[in-house]
């Protein structure tokens, strides 16, 4: 098969693509000739919407052998997979933005994510809290929901060494965890201190050096509670790092959330 075949992408089937290329395979097999050649509208708006079977077939252009009828092949198929209890298909004419199938199971998940636009801003309502409130120059990351970094920015002043590195780890502990990074601290200095804290330092060294036991880090949900990145602060004192983190993300209005919501600073002057 040679023209036709691209639009046989506009079909999709979430939990029968692997029998449609075999049915296609099968029609096809017995000549190396055979070409699709589907009406205008596109294969697959032709055979769910026409009544007969003469408008869609293959033809060959190195033998003699009869055209076969692909319509009653592929409603045929359709009707195996209904029977079947495959319900979740999703059909398009457009090859270029296919739709989504909204049934369980063998659908796709979407996860949410932070644009360029969204980390930027908030990390720059990070910086702007810290200088309001007088708090020693920090460094910032945002990283996206797979720990990848999309901002990082360092004010004037703060150490170009060692601080931007703390803030990127205590951004990844979270992404790690799934919790603040002061929570990975008081996860395992509590309770049986020496096992957890054996555990603990284990962790860091196993990330070889990524993650950071200290505050300074929070998750960033959207409003269904799904996370869709960290931000990591560094520079200030801890609970001053966590406060800049938090409110760089309320300031910045996008509707997101943070893990802590709340803060623990005592030196606040907004």
């Amino acid at each position: 098969m040679r023209s036709g075949l691209p639009s046989v992408r506009t079909l999709l089937c979430h939990s029968g693509t692997t029998g449609l290329l075999l049915l296609l395979s099968t029609v096809t097999s017995s000549c190396t000739g055979f070409v699709l050649t589907p009406p205008q509208g596109g294969l697959v708006s032709t055979l769910l919407s026409t009544t007969t079977a003469t408008t869609t077939r293959t033809t060959c252009n190195t033998c003699t052998q009869k055209p076969v009828l692909l319509q009653p092949l592929f409603s045929s198929y359709l009707e195996s997979l209904e029977l079947s209890g495959s319900r979740s298909m999703t059909f398009s004419t457009d090859a270029t933005s296919p739709s989504p199938a909204t049934g369980s199971g063998t659908s796709l998940k979407y996860i949410p994510v932070l644009s360029l636009h969204h980390a930027d801003t908030i990390a720059n309502k990070v910086i702007e809290c810290c200088d309001r409130n007088g708090f020693n120059p920090v460094s910032v990351y945002v990283l996206d929901h797979a720990g990848h970094t999309l901002v990082s920015k360092r004010m004037d002043g703060c150490s170009p060494v060692g601080i931007p590195d703390f803030a990127r780890a205590k951004a990844f502990s979270c992404i790690v965890n799934k919790y603040p990074s002061r929570t990975f601290r008081d996860r395992y200095t509590t309770g049986d201190v020496s096992a957890k804290f054996c555990q603990l330092t284990g962790m860091v060294a196993i990330s070889q050096g990524q993650m950071a036991p200290f505050p300074g880090g929070i998750l960033v949900t959207d409003e269904n509670q799904v996370i869709v990145g960290a931000v990591g602060v560094s520079g200030a004192a801890g609970d001053e790092d966590e406060y800049c983190a938090i409110r760089g993300v309320v300031e910045s209005k996008f509707g997101l959330s943070t893990v802590p919501e709340n803060h623990s600073c005592s030196t606040v002057k907004d």
